[in-house]
């Protein structure tokens, strides 16, 4: 079974890196602790669709950047 959360969550971080940004500063951003961030970055916890959208945002990127991974993208074409 694919665990999206897992997969969001490696997303997450990678753009947060990218950016230059701490987990802290990150929670800043999005208004939740920085152990909320650490929790989806380990794909720990479901992420809902209003607060993935304010991490899009934060991390300025898209939505469905989130979900462009092999694992999606593999799968349609089965």
């Amino acid at each position: 079974m694919i665990n999206v959360n897992r997969i969001v969550g490696r997303e997450i971080r990678k753009r947060r890196k990218h950016l230059g940004l701490s987990g802290i500063e990150l929670a800043n951003l999005v208004g939740v602790s920085q152990q909320q961030i650490s929790r989806y970055e380990r794909g720990e916890c479901n992420i809902n669709i209003e607060n993935l959208h304010t991490l899009a945002n934060a991390l300025d990127t898209e939505m469905i950047c989130f979900f462009i991974d092999d694992v999606f993208i593999n799968k349609g074409s089965n």
